[in-house]
């Protein structure tokens, strides 16, 4: 019989982002976790300031190389990516920082479809998925989320997206 100082330890199972292993779970568990109760999490619940630089960083831990932020405005074509993180720029090969949405993300460019805007107006986290070919035409399967933000609470002032992606066979 095994003494309690050399028993293995209990296994406790994975809980909050960890128990998720795709990025789109763990986005919204993050999501979840920083509305803390409230209907939306806030710019400054994600960001945090960069060392040296006035730009927020989203304040997401592992997931933000995998982040981006868009800034919501009065029309489509005045919402913009205000910060990114490497996986985003690296699956378009450029750097969408300061590029109008709808000529960056994806789904907008390859299909038509605002999905970012769906999730402002629809005030709820939305899910995309699919392919584009990248500046270097390669074929880049990806799958993302953008989750909505809010300062006042009714507004959406700001999508926090979280992004991965593989190259195509």
């Amino acid at each position: 019989m095994a003494d309690a100082a050399t028993a293995p330890p209990p296994r406790i199972p994975a809980t909050g982002i960890d128990a998720e292993r795709r990025l789109v779970g763990q986005a919204l568990t993050l999501w979840e976790t920083l509305r803390d109760g409230r209907p939306f999490p806030s710019r400054a619940d994600c960001t945090a300031p960069r060392v040296g630089a006035l730009a927020p960083r989203p304040r997401v831990g592992a997931l933000a190389p995998s982040t981006f932020l868009i800034r919501v405005s009065d029309s489509e074509d005045g919402d913009r990516v205000v910060d990114c993180g490497p996986v985003l720029r690296d699956a378009l090969g450029s750097d969408p920082v300061g590029q109008p949405v709808n000529r960056i993300l994806p789904s907008a460019t390859e299909r038509g479809l605002a999905f970012w805007r769906v999730a402002a107006e629809l005030k709820k986290p939305i899910a995309d998925i699919g392919s584009f070919t990248n500046a270097a035409g390669s074929e880049v399967l990806y799958r993302s989320v953008l989750l909505p933000l809010s300062d006042d609470q009714q507004r959406i002032d700001y999508l926090l997206g979280a992004f991965s992606f593989r190259l195509a066979p």
